[in-house]
């Protein structure tokens, strides 16, 4: 019997792992979940960096994990000159329509020459399905797309990933509360670029939408992962697409945490220095800490991840919060904490955070915000609460509850 074949194409390098974005473990989780069924697997990542992409970590970890792959340069066109141009006027199309989807006419695989030549290379591989793990990558692939055929047309699926017309006003949202915690030359220092941007961009959501829609129209079917963003595409899809929803539930086994002697800390949350994390950590500081200091002033919180680069001036001064500044491998934070919290307010798409918290078995206290995007049956032990006094309480009881919750992860791809 012939083996079926896979086409996954990312927005971004996400090997080797661990990967320095969230994304990347879940990217990996996927294909792996296809390489168990017996899938013949090739990957099409864009990358920003090309000395990266050409290291020889990066090309070893995707030899290892795929049949065959190719990395190509992204937005940035890899640092060259039209890249920076193209980054430019991408952010100029987006400030003048308020079209958060905005692209932009100099990507690599924008020449008629370059798309007919990595059409043909992709055509060789004679793929059932192509994978899209963003709309982004449909932008990425430009007219690439509409040329690979294994002689007939393979099915072309594209995870959704986010809401990315609802994430945009959410950012203006969650920067404006950020903002309003901080004084003007922290927000300089920290955050300038972002800054202005607040204050100059617009968002079009009907422009928006449109050009959601003609992405959609690039594939036969778009997933969405979270139930809340399937029943709002449901009501609004304007895209020949056929929407199906389909939340993240697969085998993530239990890693392995690094020992320690032990758990120095009650509680921990990860993240990168996105702006949905340091609101989360404004939503811990001002509302959630309070109450549980109240009963257990020594109770000992840990932050780390990218987020220690800009989180400094939302703690300073804040008793028993501890920031790791460097993290050389995730399994070290999930090793000196009792429990995962994940106290977003904002958020689109799936929660990476939790998925990962769940392969290291730790429990997990989250708003509904942060399990977005996931089954009931892999949250059965998680405490999911939008009450900032249940939360704390929750913190509080796994602080002295013995054990951790392991346990397999659910097989549904």
């Amino acid at each position: 019997m012939t083996r079926r074949s896979i086409l996954f194409v990312t927005d971004e390098l996400f090997l080797p792992l661990p990967s320095k974005n969230a994304s990347g473990w879940l990217y990996y989780t996927i294909v792996e979940t296809y390489k168990k069924r017996g899938w013949k697997i090739y990957c099409v990542s864009f990358f920003r960096d090309s000395r990266l992409a050409a290291s020889s970590e990066v090309n070893a970890a995707y030899r290892e994990l795929f049949s065959d792959f190719l990395l190509l340069a992204g937005w940035n066109r890899g640092g060259h000159p039209l890249g920076a141009i193209g980054q430019v006027w991408r952010e100029v199309q987006r400030a003048l329509t308020g079209n958060v989807l905005s692209s932009h006419p100099f990507l690599l695989t924008n020449t008629v020459g370059n798309s007919r030549r990595i059409a043909k290379r992709l055509n060789e591989w004679q793929v059932d399905v192509i994978y899209l793990a963003k709309p982004q990558s449909v932008q990425l692939l430009g007219r690439v797309l509409p040329q690979l055929s294994n002689s007939r047309k393979p099915l072309v699926v594209m995870s959704a990933h986010d809401d990315f017309v609802n994430r945009a006003i959410a950012y203006r949202e969650t920067y404006q509360r950020l903002f309003d915690a901080l004084n003007l030359p922290e927000i300089l220092r920290d955050h300038a670029n972002p800054w202005i941007r607040h204050y100059l961009e617009r968002i079009d959501v009907a422009r928006s939408r449109q050009a959601e829609a003609k992405i959609f129209d690039a594939c036969h079917l778009v997933r969405v992962e979270s139930a809340d963003e399937f029943a709002n595409y449901s009501a609004i899809n304007q895209s020949t697409a056929k929407l199906s929803h389909k939340p993240f539930s697969y085998v993530a086994p239990v890693q392995q945490a690094h020992e320690t002697a032990a758990q120095a800390f009650d509680a921990g949350f990860i993240g990168s220095n996105d702006v949905m994390n340091l609101d989360a950590v404004l939503y811990l500081r001002d509302v959630i800490l309070p109450i549980i200091r109240k009963a257990a002033p020594e109770f000992r919180m840990l932050v780390a991840g990218g987020i220690s680069s800009k989180v400094g001036p939302l703690i300073e001064g804040v008793a028993n919060i501890t920031v790791w500044n460097r993290l050389d491998n995730v399994s070290k934070f999930y090793s000196a904490i009792r429990v995962a919290a994940v106290p977003l307010r904002a958020g689109t798409g799936v929660s990476i955070k939790v998925l990962e918290a769940l392969s290291f078995g730790k429990r997990i206290v989250s708003t509904p915000v942060g399990v977005r995007g996931l089954p009931n049956k892999l949250l059965a032990d998680a405490i999911v609460t939008s009450d900032p006094n249940e939360f704390a309480h929750a913190l509080l009881r796994e602080r002295t509850r013995p054990g951790t919750a392991h346990g397999e992860l659910a097989v549904d791809g």
